[in-house]
């Protein structure tokens, strides 16, 4: 699928989707009762969001050091407004309070601080050594293993799971999505066995994560269980980039909910914990798709405030149009 720098890319948007559905799959625990089991999906989700924001990061030339200040500062625009009002939602509403010190570094829990220092290296990165990704890949791989290796590997220990091995480890994905992100005119999509490839490196994923999680002996598994997760990121673009994947992306429902739920991406995640509740699981399953749409309604609002914030700190008249807009 040859991509066009004017138009959407279909695939991206798809992804950022599926990131932003699993992410908050994944912390619903509460809300399945004794079907817990069925929040899962939370660690395909965060590499998704990470190899989307490589893949977008790459289509834009990094020009060397001099620039980067203000390239940083596009990115803490993106994102900080949202933060901000989240704080400012999370207080009025919610009774969380926080200070200076929590909003700017620990905005957002630890995927934020996370993705603001991957800014960092993918913008070094990007600027001398674009022809170098996979080199760091295999780096950051290795580095992986041996924090693994020396990691305090406590029963029920996961690499994707609190520890901060996963702040290197994920480095990975935003790299896979970088380096797909300069060659999307190679890429050719072969739907169905793309579909196959997908669902067998997921399936090997959860295989060998879980091994290496309930088997005390067999916990080296959890470090292997990387690599078919980024075929499953490879293979997911690509059942992304198919025609029948852009033929559902181009229909007038498929389109609003794939842009609208993939636009709220940073949303959605930021809101989420303010919103849990078991108080509907009277209602089970139907508690789950309720609170899907009360968090996609109050990420919508968080991000309408998060756009007012970040208009008042710039010289522009009001974009009122912009500010509401629903992507």
């Amino acid at each position: 699928m040859q991509y066009d720098k004017k138009r959407r890319n279909v695939s991206i948007d798809i992804l950022k989707c599926f990131a932003a559905l699993l992410i908050t799959n994944s912390h619903m625990g509460m809300l399945y009762g004794k079907y817990d089991f069925l929040a899962t999906g939370g660690c395909i989700g965060d590499v998704l969001f990470f190899f989307c924001s490589g893949f977008t990061l790459f289509l834009k030339p990094m020009e060397g050091i001099k620039q980067f200040p203000n390239w940083y500062k596009k990115r803490i625009n993106r994102i900080y407004p949202s933060i901000i009002a989240v704080a400012f939602l999370g207080a009025l509403f919610f009774n969380v309070h926080q200070d200076v010190i929590d909003i700017t570094l620990g905005g957002g829990n630890w995927f934020i601080a996370c993705i603001m220092l991957y800014y960092v290296a993918i913008y070094f990165i990007g600027s001398y050594f674009k022809n170098r990704i996979f080199m760091f890949s295999v780096l950051v791989a290795l580095g992986t293993a041996v924090w693994f290796y020396f990691a305090c590997q406590t029963p029920g220990f996961s690499i994707y799971g609190g520890h901060y091995i996963r702040w290197l480890l994920f480095f990975v994905f935003m790299l896979l999505g970088a380096k797909l992100g300069t060659m999307t005119d190679q890429i050719k999509s072969r739907p169905l066995f793309d579909l196959i490839m997908l669902i067998l490196c997921v399936a090997v994923f959860y295989a060998l994560f879980i091994g290496g999680t309930h088997y005390r002996g067999l916990v080296v598994l959890q470090y292997f269980s990387f690599m078919p997760l980024l075929g499953a990121m490879y293979y997911f673009y690509k059942v992304g980039a198919s025609k029948v994947a852009e033929r559902i992306y181009n229909s007038k429902v498929g389109n609003f909910f794939i842009r609208f739920i993939g636009g709220l991406c940073l949303e959605i995640y930021l809101v989420q914990f303010f919103l849990f509740t078991d108080k509907m699981n009277s209602i089970f399953p139907l508690n789950i798709l309720i609170m899907f749409l009360i968090i996609f309604a109050v990420a919508y609002l968080t991000r309408c405030l998060a756009r007012l914030i970040s208009q008042m700190f710039n010289d522009a008249p009001f974009d009122w149009r912009k500010m509401i807009s629903l992507y």
